[in-house]
């Protein structure tokens, strides 16, 4: 390569890397996402102007991009790459005009029909014999968290980074069977509480001794990390996510709308509370037997 052609290149490099870093800040300063979101958008944005050069982005390339993404990952790997490409290019377009055509491409840049299989959960009896065994364990600090944890888990569908993000001030409408809960890019919702993690809560709070205004701490008194939740949720036969599957499939199955789960959930797109949908042909049955009227009548 001439020494012309590798100035060239050095210099369209370090255009790319600012136009990167800006992206960054834009994500985190404007949009307030997540540090770990915003890692994961910096990867597979540079993953994609690797193959995609922004001069000539159109929709042929993207299909092409997209072609060569299902070699290699799955759906939903794929669909958070094609936001991430959305995202940027919603940032180009503020950034300058010139980028104002590429706003006709994202239109059209639509998901991948998530065809994956819900995850496998236990039936509600298993979720609840296990909850309502640790009552039957010494009356500890740390039995009175797990306890609360479990059944807030299962009880509202949490993700256990906003289980430990929680505060004490979130719990100011309790009483009233909400909680405020801040989601994935700082996003506030209220979920609504059982009466049973409300009880648990409570219990829980009489022995809490922490200077931390974070709700849930080890016995040092400090704020729990994921590892932590981690390991009591070993400890009682589940691992991060299962209670949370097993609360949106428990309720889909039961006949719950599912925008109202979605909400619950803190999904910003149905698609994804949509895989809770593919519920079992026995559970259909089930609901055929219990709610149709002229199951009724035959039974009678």
């Amino acid at each position: 390569m001439s020494g012309e052609g590798s100035a060239k290149k050095n210099k369209s490099d370090q255009n790319r890397e600012k136009l990167i870093k800006d992206f960054e800040n834009y994500l985190f300063f404007v949009l307030g996402r997540s540090r770990n979101t915003i890692n994961s958008y910096i990867n597979d944005l540079k993953q994609i102007l690797e193959f995609i050069n922004l001069e000539n982005l159109n929709e042929n390339k993207i299909a092409q991009f997209i072609n060569e993404m299902k070699k290699l990952y799955d759906t939903t790997s794929i669909n958070r790459k094609l936001s991430a490409l959305r995202t940027f290019i919603k940032f180009l377009v503020r950034k300058n005009e010139r980028f104002s055509h590429l706003m006709k491409v994202i239109k059209k840049l639509k998901n991948l029909k998530d065809i994956r299989e819900p995850p496998s959960v236990p039936s509600e009896e298993t979720v609840i014999s296990k909850i309502e065994s640790i009552e039957e364990g010494a009356d500890t600090f740390e039995t009175r968290r797990d306890k609360a944890i479990l059944e807030l888990l299962y009880g509202s569908g949490l993700r256990v980074s906003e289980l430990i993000n929680l505060k004490t001030e979130d719990l100011s409408l309790m009483k009233k069977g909400v909680i405020k809960v801040e989601g994935k890019g700082k996003k506030e919702r209220f979920v609504p509480i059982s009466s049973k993690a409300i009880s648990a809560i409570e219990k829980y709070l009489e022995i809490r001794k922490a200077k931390t205004d974070f709700l849930f701490v080890n016995k040092k008194g400090r704020k729990l990390t994921r590892q932590g939740v981690w390991f009591i949720l070993k400890k009682y036969g589940f691992y991060p996510h299962l209670l949370r599957h097993s609360f949106a499939t428990h309720l889909i199955s039961k006949g719950a709308d599912i925008r109202a789960v979605q909400i619950m959930l803190g999904h910003s797109n149905l698609s994804t509370t949509q895989i809770y949908t593919k519920v079992s042909p026995r559970t259909l049955e089930e609901a055929i037997e219990r709610f149709h009227p002229l199951s009724k009548r035959i039974k009678k």
